[in-house]
């Protein structure tokens, strides 16, 4: 797995993908609303959510966007799926330990994104050492 994000990296700060949208407003208030990012930029043609050190862009497009699914690294995995079932995300994949070490679970956004949260099995663990 690679390296933590660090808090001064060498070189590269941070990537955020640009999702092009029919309804950018309808995007933004999804990812605000049900998966708890926060929007400091916006209008009809292009936003900016964050959530912590994760961005994503949006610009006006014609259509959905096709052949792309974001990876959320988190730090409580089982938490954050929680938080965003209470809100109201619609649950693609359960939470599940998968065998190439992360333990991950899968929303979709209203513009059929896919979007995985996972973390390290082995972070997990020493992070909650009494779940079964």
């Amino acid at each position: 797995m690679p390296s933590h994000p660090s808090s001064n990296p060498a070189q590269f700060i941070q990537g955020a993908p640009v999702l092009h949208v029919p309804n950018v407003r309808a995007a933004v208030d999804h990812y605000r609303d049900v998966l708890g990012f926060i929007s400091d930029f916006g209008d009809d043609h292009y936003a900016v959510v964050w959530r912590d050190n994760s961005a994503v862009h949006f610009a006006k497009g014609d259509g959905n966007p096709s052949g792309v699914h974001l990876f959320q690294w988190v730090r409580d995995v089982d938490s954050c799926y929680k938080e965003v079932r209470r809100r109201g995300a619609e649950i693609a994949v359960e939470p599940e330990d998968r065998p190439y070490g992360i333990r991950d679970f899968s929303v979709r956004d209203p513009n059929g994104v896919s979007i995985i949260f996972g973390q390290e099995i082995e972070d997990e663990e020493a992070a909650q050492p009494d779940r079964a």
